[in-house]
């Protein structure tokens, strides 16, 4: 559903791009860019049945995303809206200190997704152009191949919550439409499953590839 959702959005930017560049003496910006991604996430203490779970542990992750962006004419090419949709890997390690599990511990893979709308302002110069932006939209946290004594324990147990992101990069040209790119992004969502929850808060650097048109 969110994806199509998304799919929707990015369609009707897409034609708004188009008509107000077809009515416009200014250029009208477009982009489509693909990018990797690395996660560095805070050790931040689960909640685990009916309290907090002490030392719990975030792994690190990698992983790609998608973007789309529109800077209208009318804003000069400093303000636009960007659309993307990332994921990346991850785990969780939980010490239980009560249930039927105390003293041993939990462990499940993570799997974070996230389809976001980001304001962006930026300084477009040539050939480097810094930005920086804030977003927020639909959060995932998917949990795969749980062990966790005293829950009920499925293959897959996905949370869906409102997710917010503040990001800052720089694009440079390199060869006519194509640019490449860098980018820093702080990401906040508070996940819930079955007797586990976890405010996740994670830092992401990325690289990519794009394409204007």
């Amino acid at each position: 559903m969110a994806l199509s959702i998304w799919a929707f959005t990015l369609l009707i930017l897409s034609v708004f791009a188009s008509t107000v560049h077809a009515e416009s003496e200014e250029r009208t910006d477009v982009y489509l860019s693909l990018y990797a991604i690395g996660s560095w996430p805070y050790n931040r203490d689960a909640f685990f049945q009916t309290g907090p779970a002490p030392n719990t542990s975030v792994g690190n992750g990698a992983g790609a995303g998608l973007k789309v962006a529109v800077f209208p004419a009318i804003g000069k090419g400093f303000l636009g809206i960007e659309l993307e949709s990332f994921g990346n890997s991850s785990n969780i390690t939980v010490p239980l200190t009560t249930g039927p599990g105390a003293g041993t511990t939990g462990r499940t893979n993570l799997w974070v997704f996230n389809s976001m709308a980001n304001l962006i302002l930026r300084y477009p110069g040539k050939p480097v152009i810094p930005y920086i932006g804030i977003g927020g939209g639909l959060s995932q946290g998917v949990l795969s191949g749980a062990n966790i004594p005293g829950r009920p324990d499925q293959d897959f147990e996905s949370s869906a919550t409102f997710g917010y992101q503040f990001l800052a990069g720089v694009q440079t040209d390199v060869w006519k439409r194509i640019f490449l790119f860098g980018e820093y992004k702080y990401l906040s969502a508070n996940y819930h499953w079955q007797r586990l929850s976890l405010d996740y808060r994670s830092q992401y650097g990325l690289v990519g590839i794009g394409l204007r048109f």
